[in-house]
């Protein structure tokens, strides 16, 4: 996306109050919005009512979003900024991802950054969500992407295996510079309840030419709408390691990862996961492109409870084309597939939607 900058004279920026003193500062406006029709179905269940509908919605390529964010050069190398961004269901007019989102879900943060690096405070991205977005052809779309919806999705709406969100409250994060090609980043979401329970994260990527790697890692403790927050002595391991070249005529992708959960009771919440996906964009044409994705997701259960073993997979075939420089159309097909070690069998769910996404 192209953000609108917006260069303002320092006595103006010091009027509103945005800006101490007489250091320049630049604003920008940005976003993304992403609309779809389609005929959509996800897996279900032999003899229940099947789950297709046809419908306008939002957010399958990309979740809409609305954001301002603001630099401002200190002198000396230092520089500060702030972040703005706010989710948009643009089928509805709605805000947010759920009506459980906070306004500034997406990101609300003040940051400073030197050669040394740079550091975050507030509402951000998780550095895991960050490096499953980065190791698969689709992104970070949900609708979409069979690895961010096995990973942030699983069963339903965001209630899936990962118990966190893509986003942490009250975090701070440190990003190391670019060291070779290496980069580093730490980040600690403070849970701030009586349980005084924290979550920690780590990420380290290299990339080199046309390849690169990188992994992430959470121990989550804490959680927040709209994920259910975990008890005293409740918490979820998570790490995921993906890669990705550019051969040229296609990019490649892959990706692997597991969670752990410890210290739940509820039979549903008794459950280990691992999972892989891979995944191509090919070009085809100066504006076109071809993105094949696969993922699969096996869920064993780990506790006494009745949740069975499940095998989840996830194929999307989709084509882009670039109508402008901020304008896409697109157009894919997705198969979401459910087996169950025991219990009643499920049918397997196709979708098919048509969308277009802008970005200003």
């Amino acid at each position: 996306m192209s953000p609108k900058k917006i260069f303002a004279p320092a006595a103006l920026l010091a009027l509103m109050g945005l800006a101490p003193g007489v250091h320049a500062q630049s604003l920008s406006m940005y976003g993304v919005i992403d609309i779809t029709a389609g005929s959509f179905q996800t897996s279900y269940q032999e003899g229940t009512v099947n789950s297709r509908a046809t419908k306008v919605d939002g957010n399958q390529m990309i979740t809409s979003f609305f954001g301002l964010r603001g630099t401002e050069d200190l002198g000396g190398g230092l520089k500060a900024g702030f972040m703005l961004e706010s989710f948009l269901r643009p089928d509805i007019g709605g805000s947010g991802r759920t009506g459980a989102d906070v306004f500034w879900a997406r990101a609300a943060n003040v940051w400073l950054e030197n050669s040394l690096g740079k550091v975050v405070v507030g509402r951000q991205g998780t550095l895991l969500f960050t490096n499953t977005l980065s190791y698969n052809p689709l992104g970070s779309a949900f609708g979409l992407s069979p690895a961010i919806r096995l990973t942030f999705l699983g069963g339903g709406p965001l209630a899936g295996n990962d118990k966190s969100d893509s986003g942490f409250s009250n975090a701070i994060s440190y990003f190391t510079p670019n060291l070779s090609g290496f980069t580093g980043a730490v980040q600690v979401q403070f849970g701030e309840s009586a349980d005084e329970d924290t979550t920690y994260a780590l990420s380290a990527q290299y990339k080199a030419g046309p390849f690169s790697i990188g992994g992430a890692w959470q121990t989550v403790e804490s959680a927040e709408a709209p994920k259910a927050n975990f008890a005293a002595g409740q918490k979820q391991n998570f790490g995921t390691l993906g890669v990705s070249y550019d051969a040229g005529f296609a990019r490649l992708f892959g990706q692997y990862g597991e969670f752990r959960n410890y210290g739940f009771t509820a039979s549903a919440d008794q459950i280990d996961t691992k999972l892989f996906t891979l995944g191509a964009a090919v070009p085809v044409s100066k504006a076109g492109t071809v993105i094949a994705a696969y993922g699969q997701s096996t869920e064993e259960a780990t506790g006494t409870g009745t949740t069975p073993d499940t095998d989840h997979t996830v194929f999307t075939l989709a084509y882009t084309h670039g109508l402008s420089k901020r304008t896409t159309a697109y157009a894919a097909y997705m198969m979401d597939k459910e087996d169950r070690a025991t219990g009643p069998k499920f049918k397997t769910g196709h979708t098919y939607l048509v969308g277009v996404r802008h970005a200003f």
